[in-house]
Order: structure tokens, then sequence, then C-alpha cells
């Protein structure tokens, strides 16, 4: 009896790894967004009189300035947690006349190696930075996305010397940190050495955490927002970012169907803790503003939510009200 038993959980086993095998040979062939973006920590970008690589004990990046520069001030900006610069956000702004810094603040020697004990300190030697080295360096204007998004609002949240904020796709929590060669839940930031107050994923519902593995697993493109949405219900006031004392000005860009986190329910509740913070929802965009959606890879609808229609009609008007804002602010 034992060794049916037994030969029956073999068989079993087997069985379900073979699934596994197939469905992850399909899953990665029919859905190209599975092979990795082109746009992540190890790109190299161009550089040439107008932009040069800069490197600091910690600050890495890419220092844009414009042939004409008509905006006194500096715009930093920030990607998500593909591990990017966000380079081609920054030449758009500096090709209208801006003077800016695109930075890594993860996954480049010398930083934090995954997205976890991210220091928030490591804006202080960017503030050194502009100072030093930029004409006319203030107003300071950060942009972060996504992940970056969450980055800078804590940025914010913790004082450092920012003058107006911009989210894409913004978080209204800091979550749990993204590295799992450790057993232990580990913050995505941290702050003077301590750790930054997170939601974490260890409340997740069994039934989210199964279907996550078994799309991982199979190689078919993840929706992360449940598991965020669970987090950040589960851990109330935990890990929420109050921007009750930043004193600047924000822009909070969303979209309505974003399948990675809620980020439209974020971009609401953080305009609402200020009179000169502003939020733009867009109904049909996902995570991913832009006019070229298909260059992500198939999958990206599954992954990242929205319309191509809607992604586009949502990078054309931020763009707008985003380089009207920075006119105003920058002057």
């Amino acid at each position: 009896m034992i060794i049916k038993i037994v030969i029956t959980v073999i068989v079993v086993i087997a069985v379900a790894g073979i699934a596994i095998t197939v469905l992850n040979r399909f899953n990665s062939s029919t859905y190209t967004i599975m092979q990795g973006s082109s746009m992540d920590g190890s790109t190299r970008y161009e550089t040439n009189e107008q932009v040069i690589y800069i490197e600091g004990d910690y600050m890495k990046g890419y220092r844009f300035s414009p042939v004409e520069r008509t905006h006194p001030g500096t715009v930093v900006v920030y990607g998500g947690s593909e591990g990017s610069p966000n380079y081609w956000q920054a030449k758009m702004i500096a090709d209208q006349g801006y003077e800016v810094l695109a930075l890594y603040f993860w996954g480049q020697d010398g930083q934090a190696p995954t997205l976890a004990n991210v220091p928030l300190e490591q804006f202080d030697e960017v503030e050194a930075y502009i100072q030093k080295n930029v004409e006319q360096p203030t107003p300071i204007t950060v942009i972060g996305t996504s992940k970056g998004a969450e980055f800078s609002a804590e940025l914010a949240a913790h004082g450092f010397a920012i003058d107006n904020l911009v989210n894409f796709a913004p978080a209204d929590h800091t979550y749990f940190g993204l590295d799992y060669t450790s057993r232990d839940e580990l913050p995505s930031f941290t702050y003077r050495g301590e750790p930054v107050p997170f939601a974490s994923q260890r409340t997740i519902g069994i039934g989210t955490s199964a279907k996550l593995m078994w799309d991982m697993m199979t190689g078919y493109p993840p929706s992360y927002r449940a598991t965020y949405e669970s987090a950040a219900e589960d851990s109330g006031e935990l890990g929420r970012i109050d921007l009750s004392s930043f004193e600047g000005n924000a822009l909070f860009f969303a979209g309505a169907a974003d399948a990675m986190w809620q980020s439209e329910v974020a971009a609401e509740n953080l305009a609402a803790q200020s009179e000169r913070f502003e939020a733009y929802i867009y109904p049909d965009a996902g995570h991913v503003f832009t006019d070229d959606v298909d260059r992500l890879g198939t999958g990206w609808e599954i992954m990242f939510g929205g319309t191509a229609e809607g992604s586009a009609a949502a990078f054309e008007d931020s763009t707008d009200i985003l380089f009207d804002h920075l006119a105003a602010w920058h002057g």
C-alpha cells in the first residue's frame, strides 16, 4: 500500500513537472514580455557633449545639459523596478531646455544590489552635486515612475531638498523589498540606517500567493495588483506615505486600469493630502504611459493593464501637463 502511494506521488510530481515545463515554454514564446526588457540596469546609454555619465560614491547616472538652457533649476528623474535611470524621459525633458539628471537609485556598482535596503540619504549626494555643478541649481523637481515614484515620494516625505514632486504610477504605501535571496522580509528603503516602515507581503492570502506563484512558475505574465492591494489593506497605516509636511508642489499621474498595482487609488490618496497636489487619472491607461507600448512585447496588457490607445493618450496628455507645470515651477 505504501509503495503504491509513493509511486502515485512520484507520478503526480513528474506529470506536474512536465506540465509546468511545457507551459513555461509555451508562455515564454507567446508572451515575449517575459523574455526580459532591454531597458534595465545593465543598459548603457548614449553619451555626447550634451549627455555625460556621472558617478559619485553612491550616485550613478547621466547628466543632460541642453544646447540652449531656457529654465533655471534641475530636474531629477528615476526609473522603476526594472532598474533604469529613465534615460528617455530625461532626454525628452532636457530637449525642452532643462538641466536634467537621470539617476539609478539601486542596482549599480556601489549601490544596493537589489531593491531592498535602498538608502534614502543617497539624495544628499545628489543635492550636493547639483549645488556644486549646476548653474542656477534650484528649484529641484524630482520625477519618479512606479517603484521610483514610491522612492521619490519617500524622499519628499523625509524632508530632502525637493521643491516639486512628480509621480507616474505612484504608490501611497511603501512596500516590502524585492529581494528573495534572504528568508527575511526586507524593507525597500532605509533612512539613516533604519528601515522605513513598509506594508508586508506576509499577510497576503494563500489564494493570491498561489496564483502569483503559478504564473511565475509557468512563465505567464503576472499581475501583481492583488498582491499590493492585499498588502496595503492589511497594513493599515503602517507604511503609508505621509506627505503632509512636504511644502512643495506635486503631480500624480495614474491609469485606472493599472494591473501592476493600484496607482489610481494611490494618486487620489496622495493628492488629497495638500491643496498644492494634483492627481490625473486616465481610465483606459495601465501602469505604463507610452506612445509605443507594443515595444514592451506581447503580454503587456496582462502585466501592466490598459489599452494601447489609452496608454498613448495618457502619455500625450500627461506630457503636456508635465511641461506646463515644469515651465510654471522653473520659470
